[in-house]
């Protein structure tokens, strides 16, 4: 059996797993339904331009920050988990090439994400267009395939960064921690400071608005696209890197 055909037998045989996507789909709809809904009970008809592009942009971003807290901690747990049960000794005698086992999370943990990432920004996407269609529908922004790739490459970017720092810290509570931190915190403490919206650029949450709201000349989309794959991809390569070192051992 392959590692990654191992590492989807386990991923679909926990029921953490599937508590975790459910979850996060289903408040992150329903709070999508509520932030476009609270964008209608202030449409204002002067405006209605600006509301138009506002109530997807909050359908869109309300939903995928909420995503965030639970497939987050789905990536941490994923192998901080093991980690802590001992379970990774296990599977490490099964499969030695422990960066190979890394990678396969990685892809199985992806392509959750990017399952659940999807059920979230599309509906949302249509649910905010469709309000913003009922008022004035020539005044629909345009660019649907970035305010969607924006909503699932963020969700999918805090999953695989959150099973990273499980591989580095492995602590599934500190890497949360540090997760979050990350994706929520540090962009509301940097904001107001004289050099806040430099680091913003560089932090995920910045350019995943980008992409959603789509406000010319601050980002290009592919600065934004660039900053956020390297959010996924970087940390992931230092912990396989990790691994690397200590099989050598």
């Amino acid at each position: 059996m392959s590692v990654l055909a191992a590492e989807w037998i386990k991923f679909r045989t926990l029921r953490s797993s599937w508590w975790a996507l459910g979850i996060g789909v289903l408040v992150s709809l329903a709070l999508t339904v509520l932030g476009a809904a609270t964008v209608i009970g202030r449409w204002d008809p002067a405006r209605t331009s600006d509301q138009a592009a506002m109530g997807i942009v909050v359908a869109v971003y309300v939903g995928v920050v909420l995503a965030q807290l639970p497939l987050g901690m789905l990536g941490t747990m994923t192998i901080a988990g093991e980690h802590a049960s001992g379970m990774i000794d296990t599977t490490f005698v099964a499969m030695p090439s422990r960066v190979r086992v890394l990678l396969a999370k990685a892809a199985v943990l992806g392509g959750a994400a990017v399952g659940a990432s999807l059920l979230i920004s599309v509906p949302g996407y249509l649910f905010g267009r469709f309000v913003a269609a009922a008022y004035r529908p020539s005044l629909l922004p345009a660019g649907a395939w970035t305010v969607i790739a924006g909503g699932t490459l963020m969700i999918v970017v805090t999953t695989l960064l959150g099973l990273a720092l499980g591989a580095l810290l492995r602590n599934g509570a500190v890497a949360t921690a540090v997760l979050m931190a990350i994706v929520l915190v540090l962009p509301a403490l940097v904001v107001n400071l004289p050099w806040g919206e430099q680091v913003s650029r560089l932090l995920p949450a910045y350019p995943a608005l980008q992409l959603i709201e789509q406000v010319p000349d601050i980002m290009p989309d592919w600065a934004a696209f660039a900053v956020l794959a390297a959010w996924g991809v970087l940390p992931l390569l230092l912990a396989a890197a990790r691994y690397a070192v200590q099989a050598r051992r």
